[in-house]
C-alpha cells in the first residue's frame, strides 16, 4: 500500500500585540473580538486596559482640579501648617477611589454582558472572556474623558460633556430635555456599539439581536439616571 501522505495541519495565527488591539478598537473592532472569541483569557487583556482607563480619569480630574465643593470646605476647617498635607493625602484618596471605580466598573459592566449572553442569547462564553471585551471597550470611554476634559478647558465650563446638552445652552442645568440631551454621549453610544459588536461576535448572535439587548439595557440604565437626578 502506498504511504500516507501526511498534511501538515495549518498553525493557528499569531496573536495580536495587545497595543495593536487597543489601536484596532477604534478602526476594526470586528476583528479584535473575532480573535478574543477563539483564545484563551488572558489577564493582560483586561488589566491593562483598565489601568489605562483608571491613569487617565486620575490625570484628567488632577488636571481639572476638585470639583466637589465639599474639598473647598474641608481645607478651608484645616489648619495653616498641615494644608499640604491635607492636600497630598485627598490626592491620594482620589486617585485610589477612581482606580477602584474603574475596576468596579468594568466588573460590573462584564457581568451585565455575560448575563445578556447565557439569558437571552444562550450562548457559552465565560465570564472572563466578557470581562476582556468590556475591558478593551474601555480604551473609548478613555478617549471621551480626554474629550471631556478639553471642552472643560476650552468653555470654561466644568460640566461641559461631549453630548447633545453642548447644543441646549439656553436651557437651564434642571430642565428635564438637557438631562435628556446629556444621556446621548458620544463617546457612552459608540462604546455601547462597540459591545454590540463585541456580543456577537463571542455569542455567535447576529447584530441586531445582540444590539437590542445591549442598548435595550444601555437605555434603561439612562433612563433610571434621568429620573434620579
Amino acid at each position: 500500500m502506498p504511504d500516507a501522505i501526511l498534511i501538515p495541519s495549518t498553525p493557528p495565527p499569531a496573536a495580536t500585540p495587545l497595543l495593536l488591539k487597543l489601536a484596532n478598537i477604534f478602526a476594526c473592532p470586528g476583528e479584535v473580538f473575532e480573535e478574543l472569541a477563539t483564545a484563551p483569557p488572558r489577564i493582560r487583556n483586561w488589566l491593562v486596559p483598565t489601568l489605562l482607563v483608571a491613569v487617565t480619569n486620575v490625570m484628567v480630574a488632577g488636571a481639572l482640579g476638585p470639583t466637589d465643593p465639599g474639598v473647598a470646605t474641608l481645607g478651608q476647617v484645616v489648619e495653616a501648617g498641615k494644608t499640604e498635607l491635607f492636600t497630598a493625602r485627598w490626592k491620594l484618596f482620589s486617585a485610589m477611589t477612581l482606580t477602584l471605580a474603574a475596576f468596579a466598573a468594568t466588573g460590573w459592566s462584564a457581568l451585565v454582558f455575560w448575563c445578556i449572553g447565557r439569558a437571552f442569547l444562550h450562548a457559552r462564553f465565560s465570564y472572563w472572556k466578557a470581562v476582556e471585551i468590556v475591558s478593551l471597550t474601555g480604551g473609548i470611554v478613555a478617549l471621551g474623558a480626554v474629550v471631556k476634559a478639553l471642552l472643560a478647558v476650552v468653555s470654561n465650563d466644568l460640566a461641559a460633556r461631549p453630548d447633545l446638552s453642548l447644543f441646549a445652552g439656553h436651557l437651564t442645568a434642571e430642565h428635564p430635555a438637557r438631562a435628556a440631551l446629556g444621556a446621548l454621549n458620544i463617546f457612552h453610544l459608540w462604546s455601547t456599539a462597540v459591545l454590540v459588536i463585541g456580543l456577537s461576535k463571542v455569542s455567535g448572535a447576529g447584530l441586531k439581536e445582540s444590539a437590542f439587548w445591549v442598548f435595550g439595557y444601555w437605555l434603561v440604565l439612562r433612563l433610571a439616571l434621568i429620573l434620579l437626578s
